[in-house]
């Protein structure tokens, strides 16, 4: 009786430590996509990038990553430029 009492707390415990382990693999996962983006993709913004063949070769690789960039600058606001356009600035 004991050792099932037991056996389902350290059965519990193990399984919540698998679910967090799988969650923090996955954000690990995401931002090492995000570096790959940033190291491939990083010309646009100004920084040192690797040669354009090296880059061209693993832009196949890119495809979510590039939909997810378009999606984030999609929902981006320009307030300065919102507020030029209030205040008729050129």
């Amino acid at each position: 009786m004991v050792f099932r009492k037991l056996s389902s707390i350290f059965d519990a415990v193990i399984s919540l430590f698998k679910g967090r382990s799988i969650e923090y693999i996955e954000i690990e996962l995401r931002e090492l996509e995000n570096v790959f983006a940033l190291i491939v993709l990083g010309s646009f913004i100004g920084l040192p990038s690797p040669p354009s063949t090296i880059s061209l070769r693993l832009l196949p690789y890119m495809g979510r990553e590039l939909l997810v960039m378009s999606r984030v600058s999609e929902r981006l606001d320009d307030m300065l430029g919102e507020m030029a356009g209030l205040f008729d600035i050129t």
